[in-house]
């Protein structure tokens, strides 16, 4: 594991104007050659052993890099789960388009093999990475992620336009999800898909909940802000219309309306089983091999579950 620090990137969106320096750890495959690699946002509980450091083993032992991004500690936050304002997505979202200009200038990383996943709201940052108006407020930074891929990410909020850069995308969801609910995520693909991307992959697994990377029973997450009533639309101002108040706000006006309005508190996440873990993380290996990310000449367990 190597520990990197750089800048973030800031662009034309008020909610990541604010410059910060953030941490990564890069963790390569044992194989020394040019790998691909995966940048993995935290979820809002920040970065966990069995969640991001999880993802990443199981992304080095198929051959691929990983490169997970601490958004949360160099602005000296702990965790956004009671305050989603702490770190926006938004910025993580810059945090991630500053790692892909890092791994691109690494000659150990393939540069035309740099993909982005999150959890929840990593997993909404990912999906931002992708939509194309964002392209455009990030003033002129030439490159894209090859593909993209959101766990259980938050889509209560989508762009009015779903069109996206046309890169490779997996929605992984889950069925009892309270706290990011995939019927809207399910509605934000078809979006997506209807807007001109055909590549774009969804899986609802049945029985689980928000955060399934974590074994065991079902838990509250008693402190945690619930966006999920709160419908809107990004408009290609940067504006957001909120479907009950019925009108578009700026981004510190839906902030404090939402908060007044339709925001509450609690969730529910886990009850993960070793089965679903195994079950899931096989299917993302197997999208991230189908677009070439793991190579012909890796031959090791948890590539070869996914044919079984």
């Amino acid at each position: 594991m190597e520990q990197l620090v750089f800048d973030t990137l800031t662009f034309d969106h008020p909610a990541a104007s604010r410059p910060a320096r953030v941490s990564a750890s890069l963790h390569r495959p044992s194989a020394d050659r040019l790998a691909a690699c995966m940048v993995i946002l935290t979820s809002s509980a920040g970065v966990q052993r069995h969640r991001e450091h999880f993802y990443a083993q199981a992304l080095n032992e198929a051959g691929i890099a990983a490169l997970i991004v601490d958004s949360f500690t160099g602005r000296g936050v702990r965790r956004t789960v009671a305050d989603q304002s702490l770190v926006s997505a938004a910025q993580m979202e810059g945090d991630a388009f500053a790692a892909l200009a890092l791994l691109r200038a690494d000659r150990r990383i393939d540069p035309a093999r740099i993909g982005v996943m999150g959890v929840s709201k990593g997993g909404g940052a990912a999906l931002n990475a992708a939509v194309a108006v964002r392209q455009r407020w990030r003033g002129g930074f030439p490159h894209l992620f090859d593909l993209h891929v959101a766990i259980c990410p938050g889509a209560t909020t989508q762009h009015r336009d779903a069109t996206t850069c046309g890169r490779p995308m997996f929605f992984m969801l889950a069925a009892r999800d309270d706290y990011t609910p995939a019927p809207l995520a399910v509605e934000y693909a078809q979006r997506m898909r209807a807007a001109g991307n055909d590549r774009i992959k969804v899986k609802v697994y049945g029985n689980a909940h928000h955060g399934w990377e974590s074994l065991g029973p079902v838990f509250d997450i008693k402190d945690a802000e619930n966006w999920s009533c709160c419908r809107n639309f990004i408009e290609d101002d940067g504006r957001h219309f909120v479907v009950a108040a019925g009108r578009a706000m700026s981004e510190p006006e839906y902030q404090a309306w939402a908060r007044r309005h339709c925001v509450t508190k609690g969730a529910r996440a886990g009850g993960g089983t070793a089965d679903l873990k195994r079950r899931a993380t096989a299917d993302l290996l197997g999208f991230l091999r189908h677009h070439g990310f793991v190579d012909p000449w890796t031959n090791r367990a948890s590539v070869a579950i996914l044919d079984k």
